[in-house]
């Protein structure tokens, strides 16, 4: 039996249904034009990021954020964890949601950081497998973060959150993370609702049943590896024969009249409206689309596994005030923090500690702001630390995104996958 309330007053539904900008990247052809053309992680700038650097940095008391909208708490115009930033650590913090897609932002940013000029940002929010980070990591734009700094960070991240961190080079922090799957609406799909085949099947029964009902993104990253995973494929260590396999796959799709269209961010409002009855789709979006009242729509736990992805935390090269940025970073793995993080945004956590918190408080500022915040959203905490959307169990497979290594692959997935949602 469903935990989900089904009628809850929309005037408190605030974030939960508004419109929330995608957080993940579009891979478009020009879109980093004139960066290198290898994509690893080069050596660091020995004198930026080291020891002795660090130990000459101290806090300002001045923070500037820059991250996507709707991904951080809000109450009143308000956003209680940087108030408790300010209170707690003194950081006074200019927080701007400024970055809508990874390629523009990095477009935006990449003058700056090739003069050695700031960018205007000490702490910025970028997807692990977007190409603009890539860019980053490779040009020696991002400041290798101070390892005694990260108190809470040892003590509290996940294990995941910790590999991020160690195989980028000590550049990276997680912010949230999600899962892309497949929702379906329980009420017009009943059979074969555990394997991602089912938006695949081209035999003339799905088709029949699923015909202009199954809805794909448009994000050719998103197409590929989601095609890979149904194929049995491991997107992590595909080649590019598999990714033929899978373009292939994503053609006799789309030419068997399965798919209706391919979508933005909007293909949830799609599946919420009845349009469509399966759909690829971003997980947290999903559970605020039930918490809306919208009891049967399911997100798919199929057994060739979802595709995770993390937005990270990362200082750029010429941050005014990276001390503060330090501070800042390890504050948000506080669990109590991370509790109040999760109960707004409904994305996954690096904290694990935080689900205890979300049911259990700690008294004073996070249950005050906890209860400040279901004055708008309207859900018992209880109903988040249930949701796999937002907490997965261990019977999800996660599974990692193709990391790019060279521009050539780049350009051999684009000339593979680019072209699907426009019929070519």
């Amino acid at each position: 039996m469903s935990e989900f309330p089904e009628n809850i007053d929309p005037a408190i539904l605030r974030g939960l249904l508004s419109p929330r900008i995608s957080r993940r990247h579009v891979l478009q052809a020009g879109a980093v034009a004139g960066a290198a053309s290898v994509l690893l992680p080069s050596v660091a700038d020995a004198a930026t990021g080291d020891a002795a650097w660090w130990a000459g940095k101290t806090k300002t008391g001045v923070l500037n954020f820059a991250n996507w909208p709707y991904y951080i708490d809000s109450y009143n115009g308000r956003h209680p964890s940087l108030d408790n930033l300010k209170t707690t650590k003194g950081i006074t913090t200019t927080y701007s949601e400024v970055i809508e897609d990874n390629p523009t932002f990095y477009q935006q940013i990449r003058p700056s950081l090739q003069n050695g000029d700031s960018i205007g940002y000490d702490i910025i929010v970028m997807t692990d497998n977007a190409i603009g980070l890539r860019y980053l990591l490779n040009g020696n734009y991002l400041i290798p973060l101070d390892d005694a700094a990260l108190v809470n960070f040892k003590k509290n991240a996940s294990a995941s959150a910790k590999a991020v961190y160690a195989n980028s080079g000590k550049r990276l922090i997680p912010w949230q993370s999600g899962m892309t799957s497949l929702a379906y609406n329980s009420s017009k799909v009943s059979t074969n609702t555990k394997s991602l085949k089912m938006a695949f099947d081209t035999s003339s029964s799905n088709v029949a049943k699923l015909r202009n009902r199954v809805g794909m993104l448009s994000d050719p990253i998103e197409l590929g590896n989601i095609a890979l995973l149904a194929l049995g494929k491991n997107p992590a260590t595909s080649t590019p024969s598999d990714w033929q396999l899978a373009a292939t796959k994503l053609r006799q799709q789309r030419d068997s009249g399965l798919v209706k269209a391919y979508y933005g961010n909007d293909i949830i409002n799609e599946l919420k409206q009845g349009n469509l009855w399966v759909g690829q789709v971003y997980s947290g979006d999903v559970f605020q689309a039930r918490i809306g009242g919208n009891k049967n729509l399911k997100l798919m736990n199929p057994t060739e596994g979802v595709l995770l992805w993390t937005d990270n935390m990362c200082i750029p090269k010429g941050a005014v005030h990276p001390r503060d940025a330090m501070t800042a970073i390890d504050y948000f793995y506080d669990p109590a923090v991370a509790a109040v993080l999760a109960y707004y945004v409904n994305y996954i956590t690096p904290v694990p500690g935080a689900k205890a918190k979300l049911t259990a408080p700690t008294k004073g500022w996070q249950a005050t702001t906890m209860t400040n915040l279901k004055k708008d959203i309207g859900v018992a905490a209880s109903l988040i630390t249930a949701a796999p959307e937002v907490f997965p169990t261990s019977a999800y497979k996660l599974k990692n995104y193709y990391a790019f290594k060279t521009q050539g692959e780049i350009d051999t997935w684009n000339e593979k996958f680019a072209g699907i949602p426009t019929g070519s």
